[in-house]
């Protein structure tokens, strides 16, 4: 046999880069607006964080008339070269891409045009996970499906399904557009069925000029609002893209999508909804109901969101943030903060308490922020108001001391709704206003605290009943969230000497879930409360009829598990996320996790008591006890000093270290943190990266490192290059 040939043959590998995110946009304005293009680069780049592989955008002015500009690249470099910031129009829909079906190239790029049966276009983010067999599908219907991309699938499977819809009307009723618009929720309904996978999507109907955002699975926004006297509807898989045009948001569930143009939104259920409502029987929602919504006054700002100097790098603003989240969190823990339990017990004492508890909750039953400043300021003007400053002034010294400080309203200010209180000072220094708005966010913090202890109460009785009838504790978790659970896990066996069992959702469907039995408990952890794998899993658990309580740790209490599927949902107030990497998440999560270990402790000590337990056993429980609570106070301090002690030696190590291919990070016990710190280096320099128990590190992976091991592209390049040379010499031999 002749194998000359082979010598002629180059070993050639495409190394692919594999990631997740991607972010989809639709912009509805009620008129031609020449800053369309403008409007739409802000979106852009603020979704570039979740993907930069691509870039694109189609911008519909009047008449159906659409152009599309899309490329490789980043949005910050794109909306330039591309024209998009040129652009006018009345309608944009805009995906930023990080590859996952379909290679990185301009064909694959988002969003997609599609006319085979009718003229629509439309994009996506997340995965759908069926795209070959829908690519065949398609292509035996006829479609003319131009890429491997997931996205293109998706809105050519909604362009099938409104075909078909429409061909049950008579022709002359295809362009009216009540008729149209029920063609095209039909076929979202349709289409869902037929994909299979966790997405959110924008489609638009050129005709009807109607956008449609779908929440399958993937985070989505949607609000309405005003710009340059024109109204528009925005939806985005970013929330704090929406905040930078609107605070006026609508809230979509899971299961649920927006039909709007400028001026209108219906929301429908695309698929059958069973919702949990506290104290109250579950909300049934059939598929295609239309669903009655109002829009909603953010509690979140566009500030909040932004890069403060003097960072530089959003990763970093979010590691020196976790010293402020943890220690707001804490306050919770301690029933509030120092300044706000004074300043209700000052008004108490001035007997202007229940006045202003009214006023607060007036204000936030007004979802129009020119409503909200009217009871405000009315209260502001008032004798009243200006007798109580006076008072403050000259006999609460202490309180009107710090009251004067920098940035007050930044360092003081901790209920839930203090965005809401802050916003009402509209950016002048007045002292009086700033004593009211301060009054009102202490009032509400003290709500924020009863409605955190209420849930903690609730969470005790739960995993009480479960150790009384010898039951299993899982908490399901994926990424940041279950390496919080490890650690969580420590937590638990050493200070409350109780099991829990930490999943991922795929190895507790394969090991646990056959296995439940009543009186289980499942804890969920999901920063954004829409984590699809932990929803299926929260599903199952119900449909399954025993009787196990669910409980979710969440940051986002506005989500699908906060609000909608746990019996018991507890906050861990750590603020919006903002860089890619989760940072203050996970140490509020741990922080929460410790908390939580500690309460057990506690009332299996109070169970002891009343069982009469030996007298020195209770002491010395009680003083490891004491020493826990005392400890969480050092918590912030110790973030504090770590990262103002560490810095000089993560340089010094990271210098050394940044250009190695590969890492492994052991560690006995902590395992949680060394799973995390190997992601965050996945996620923040591609590099590849494993945390794992130390002793198993022998079994393994070391024997792997050594000669066999390619380390970095330059030596793949080398192998390569070694690996031809060896084929050309024995071929000459043979």
């Amino acid at each position: 046999m002749n194998l000359k040939f082979l010598t002629k043959l180059k070993i050639s590998i495409p190394i692919p880069v594999f990631g997740t995110g991607c972010g989809v946009l639709g912009l509805s304005l009620s008129k031609v607006s020449l800053n369309l293009g403008k409007y739409a680069s802000t979106l852009l780049k603020a979704l570039e964080y979740r993907g930069y592989d691509s870039t694109g955008g189609v911008f519909q002015t009047k008449n159906m008339e659409v152009t599309l500009l899309k490329d490789v690249g980043a949005p910050s470099t794109l909306v330039k070269t591309l024209g998009i910031e040129e652009q006018a129009g009345k309608i944009f829909c805009g995906q930023v891409r990080w590859a996952t079906f379909g290679t990185v190239t301009k064909k694959n790029a988002q969003p997609h045009i599609v006319k085979c049966k009718n003229f629509i276009y439309g994009a996506h983010n997340g995965n759908i996970t069926n795209t070959r067999e829908l690519k065949k599908f398609l292509l035996s219907e006829g479609h003319n499906v131009v890429s491997d991309n997931d996205g293109e699938m998706l809105v050519h499977t909604v362009e099938h399904y409104f075909d078909n819809e429409l061909s049950k009307i008579a022709s002359n009723e295809h362009f009216i557009p009540e008729k149209r618009r029920a063609c095209m929720r039909q076929a979202i309904i349709n289409a869902s069925k037929k994909m299979v996978g966790s997405y959110a999507a924008v489609i638009v109907d050129p005709h009807t000029e109607m956008v449609y955002a779908i929440k399958a699975g993937s985070s989505l926004y949607f609000g309405i609002g005003e710009i340059d006297s024109n109204n528009f509807g925005l939806a985005s898989s970013d929330l704090t893209a929406v905040l930078r045009f609107t605070k006026m948001l609508v809230n979509l569930r899971e299961g649920e999508f927006v039909e709007y143009d400028q001026n209108n939104f219906n929301v429908y259920a695309f698929k059958d909804l069973k919702i949990k409502r506290p104290n109250q029987p579950d909300l049934i929602i059939k598929q295609g109901s239309k669903i009655e919504k109002k829009p909603v006054r953010s509690k979140l700002r566009a500030e909040d969101t932004e890069l403060i100097p003097p960072f530089e790098y959003f990763m970093e603003q979010e590691i020196q943030a976790e010293i402020e989240t943890s220690g707001k969190l804490i306050k919770l823990f301690q029933g509030g903060s120092n300044t706000g339990r004074r300043m209700v017990e000052l008004l108490k004492r001035e007997n202007i308490h229940e006045e202003m508890k009214d006023i607060g909750e007036n204000i936030l039953k007004k979802d129009d922020f020119q409503k909200q400043s009217k009871i405000f300021n009315k209260f502001n003007d008032s004798e009243k108001a200006a007798e109580f400053y006076r008072k403050v002034r000259e006999e609460y010294t202490s309180i009107y001391d710090v009251l004067v400080t920098e940035g007050f309203e930044k360092k003081y200010f901790f209920s839930t709704d203090k965005n809401t209180f802050i916003d009402l000072l509209e950016s002048h220094f007045d002292k009086k206003k700033l004593l009211i708005a301060k009054a009102l966010d202490s009032i509400s913090e003290l709500s924020d605290v009863k409605q955190f202890q209420e849930s903690i109460r609730n969470f005790l009785e739960i995993i009480d009943n479960s150790i009384k009838n010898n039951r299993n504790i899982y908490t399901i978790a994926c990424g940041t969230s279950f390496h919080a659970s490890k650690v969580a896990a420590l937590f638990f066996n050493e200070i409350a000497n109780l099991e829990i069992i930490p999943c991922l959702p795929g190895d507790f469907r394969g090991q646990y879930s056959k296995s439940l039995k009543d009186n289980d408990v499942i804890i969920g952890v999901s920063q954004s409360g829409e984590t699809k794998d932990l929803i299926d899993i929260f599903n199952d658990v119900e449909d399954s009829g025993l009787k196990i309580k669910m409980i979710v740790l969440a940051n986002n209490m506005n989500s699908t598990l906060g609000q909608e599927k746990s019996d018991v949902s507890i906050p861990i107030f750590c603020g919006p996320e903002i860089a890619v990497p989760a940072t203050k998440s996970f140490i509020n999560q741990i922080t929460l996790f410790y908390y939580l270990a500690i309460k057990i402790a506690e009332l299996k000590l109070e169970n002891l008591k009343k069982e009469n337990g030996s007298q020195d056993l209770i002491r010395e429980l009680s003083r490891k006890l004491d020493q826990r609570y005392k400890s969480i106070e050092d918590i912030p301090k110790l973030i504090e000093d770590t990262i103002a002690t560490s810095r000089e030696g993560i340089e010094y190590i990271s210098s050394k270290i940044y250009m190695e291919p590969s890492l492994h990070i052991l560690a006995t016990k902590m395992i949680g943190v060394a799973k995390e710190g190997a992601l965050k280096i996945r996620e923040t320099v591609l590099n590849h990266a494993e945390g794992g128990e130390a002793s198993e590190f022998k079994h393994g992976p070391n024997t792997i490192l050594g000669k066999n091991t390619v380390f970095g592209f330059k030596n793949v390049r080398k192998m390569i290059r070694y690996f031809n040379e060896i084929l050309e010499k024995a071929f000459d031999l043979a």
